[in-house]
Formats: C-alpha cells, sequence, structure tokens
C-alpha cells in the first residue's frame, strides 16, 4: 500500500509540471515543451516501472503464468489469438521463462496508450492525471493485464470518435480485439454516445434499460447463448457496484447543474455525458449481466476527462473552488476505499512484490 501512495504523491506532483501549449509553428521546441516530453517521460517509466517489476501481484497473476506454459504446448486456454500469438513471439525472442517480459510488454503499451490518451484529450492534465490516479484505473491494470491493455486503447481511441473518423476508429479496436474481445462493444457504444440523442430518446432508453429489472432471467440466457463460456459459471450470479453508482449518480447530478453551461454545446462533453447516463443505466439496470464493471469501465473512463471540462467551465470562482475541493476529496476518499479492498483476494494487489528483491514483500499492507 505504501508503494501505491508514494507512487500516486511523485507521479501526481510529476504530472503538475506539464502545461499543454498550443503546437507553434517550425521545429522550434519551447522550454514548457521539453519540459513536459521529459515529465511524460518520468510518468511513463513510473508507471510501467512499478507494473514491470511487480511479481505475484494481481489475482490472475499465477494464471497468466500458467497460460504462458500451456499456450507453447497447443493447450486449450480461454486467452485470444492476438494474445497467444505476443505470448509465443516474446517466448522466441527471450525464451521459454519469458514471462516477466510478457508482462513488462503489456505494462509498456498499457501505460503508453494510457498517458497519450490523457495528454490528448484532457482540457486539463493534472486534473484528469489525478483522477485517473486516485479512481484506480492505473492501479487496476496490475490485474488482468489484457482488459487493460484494451481499455487504454479504448480511451486513447475516443479522440477519433469525436472527430468522426470512425475508420481510424474502427481500424485500432479490431486488432485489439484479438488481445481483448470485451473491447468490441465499444464500437457501438462509442458511436451511439456521439450522437445527438434529443430527451425523448434518453428518456425510451432509460425505460428499455429498467426492462432488465423485470426480464433479467431471459437477457441472461440470450447472454449464454451469444457467450457459452459463461455457462454454469460464477459469473452468472451477477451483482453490481454500489461505489461505482454512487460515483456515476454524483457525475450525472453535476453535468445536470452545469448542463447548458457546460455540456449542452460541447460535443466533447456530451459524449462524456452520455458515456455516463449508459453506465448509470448498466450498473442500476444490468446487474444480470456477466462482469458487469469489465463493460462499465469503458464507460466510466469519460470521468476523467469530463470533471475537469465541466468544473474549468463554471464562471463563478466560489463555485469552480468549491466543486475542485469536493471532487479532490471524494477521489481521495475513493483512492482511500479501493486500497483498503485492494487487499482482497478476489484484486490482491496489496502487498506490492517485486522480483527485483525475491522473497521480500515491498508496500506492506498498513
Amino acid at each position: 500500500m505504501t508503494v501505491y501512495i508514494i507512487l500516486t504523491i511523485l507521479t501526481v506532483g510529476t504530472a503538475a509540471l506539464i502545461k499543454k501549449q498550443e503546437a507553434g509553428s517550425g521545429a522550434i521546441v519551447t522550454r514548457q515543451q521539453a519540459c513536459n516530453y521529459v515529465c511524460l517521460l518520468t510518468l511513463f517509466v513510473f508507471l510501467s516501472g512499478v507494473s514491470f517489476c511487480r511479481y505475484q501481484v494481481g489475482n490472475d497473476y499465477s494464471r497468466y503464468e500458467e497460460f504462458f506454459h500451456l499456450i507453447p504446448l497447443r493447450q486449450v486456454v480461454p486467452t485470444e489469438f492476438g494474445f497467444n500469438g505476443v505470448v509465443l513471439l516474446m517466448q522466441f525472442l527471450f525464451g521459454p521463462d519469458a514471462g516477466i517480459s510478457i508482462f513488462g510488454l503489456f505494462a509498456f503499451v498499457t501505460v503508453g496508450f494510457m498517458l497519450k490518451a490523457i495528454y490528448d484529450q484532457s482540457e486539463h492534465f493534472l486534473f484528469s492525471f489525478f483522477l485517473f490516479m486516485t479512481l484506480g484505473y492505473y492501479f487496476q491494470s496490475l490485474n488482468t493485464v489484457r482488459y487493460y491493455l484494451a481499455w487504454s486503447v479504448a480511451v486513447f481511441s475516443i479522440k477519433y470518435v469525436l472527430k468522426g473518423q470512425y475508420v481510424k476508429f474502427i481500424l485500432l479496436i479490431l486488432p485489439t480485439a484479438t488481445i481483448h474481445k470485451s473491447v468490441l462493444l465499444v464500437i457501438p457504444v462509442y458511436i451511439l454516445a456521439a450522437l445527438p440523442w434529443k430527451r425523448w430518446q434518453l428518456a425510451a432508453l432509460a425505460v428499455f434499460a429498467s426492462s432488465g429489472l423485470v426480464f433479467s432471467e431471459q437477457y441472461q440466457r440470450l447472454m449464454v447463448r451469444l457467450y457459452p463460456s459463461y455457462e454454469d459459471t460464477a459469473y452468472l450470479d451477477g451483482g453490481t457496484s454500489l461505489i461505482n453508482i454512487v460515483r456515476i449518480l454524483g457525475v450525472f447530478v453535476l453535468s445536470l447543474l452545469y448542463y447548458q453551461r457546460a455540456v449542452a454545446h460541447d460535443r466533447q462533453n456530451r459524449f462524456y455525458f452520455h458515456l455516463n447516463l449508459f453506465a448509470l443505466l448498466l450498473y442500476t439496470c444490468g446487474s444480470f449481466m456477466p462482469e458487469i464493471s469489465r463493460i462499465g469501465y469503458y464507460m466510466t473512463a469519460g470521468h476523467i476527462f469530463l470533471l475537469p471540462s465541466l468544473i474549468g467551465r463554471i464562471s463563478d470562482v466560489r463555485q469552480q473552488r468549491f466543486w475542485n475541493i469536493v471532487v479532490v476529496a471524494a477521489a481521495v476518499l475513493y483512492f482511500g476505499v479501493f486500497l483498503v479492498k485492494a487487499q482482497d483476494l478476489l484484486v490482491r494487489i496489496v502487498p506490492y512484490h517485486t522480483w527485483i528483491f525475491p522473497g521480500e514483500i515491498v508496500g506492506k499492507a498498513v
């Protein structure tokens, strides 16, 4: 736990030095741009380094080690062919015991896409990066490495959706689906979020979503037919996340308070607002869905961009300061709760172990 707190403080402090500027003419790099590049590289080293150096951190770390042994034997594994191909290539390059190198590769690619997405798409890099860390997105990537690589690519791809460059968007998502096929969901979801929904259409969507409360068994049977590997597994037990519902609802209420000023006429913020609404309907009406958070996180990722933009558009200085304090305090509280839950066997990213010091534990739970 101590490692993660120190990492958060160091990286947020580094992010504070980054000030985005409009690209100047010519090839001249300003002092601030040079500072930005150095700080981004520093963030990349910190984040990917902690991820790369972990050992037996994450509830699926041992399962992936097992996959690394089974894949070259042509045994049946529940991973996609693109991931299997990466494993075989890394083992060809670095030998059969390339597990640490494979985890490292996924750490580097995931963190790279995450940082690039935040830098390109955020109006306030420091605020967005702070939320990225405190809302647990980075730390969750120490688990389910395939999923979070796909998640980082999906968040990066949002800029193509907002620009209407759907071919680039789809061509980026399709190969990523060979690593984790859940990312295919963002093709319809992100395109739908980009549409100019009318109020009655959103109301109709809410009514349709509420049918999940009545016909949950029928919908679940349909999902099992589409995804047979879920049949007779614990994933069908369902469930939802109260803390995520509270967070999503909070973002929804804040968005409504400043809707005309910050959302209604801003295509980017409308997109994130729609994603948040989709997430709210999912978590409240779709508890029957297997692994609901893996679907929801593709939608709630917009929080790290929407909240800074919303607050930045509040003209009243007192109100802006008030909401800054509220959001920062809520994020810190969320981070604290997350760290406590991270010790659970279902998460198991606390305490932090590293292969650099075999047999020792770094950052014990405190």
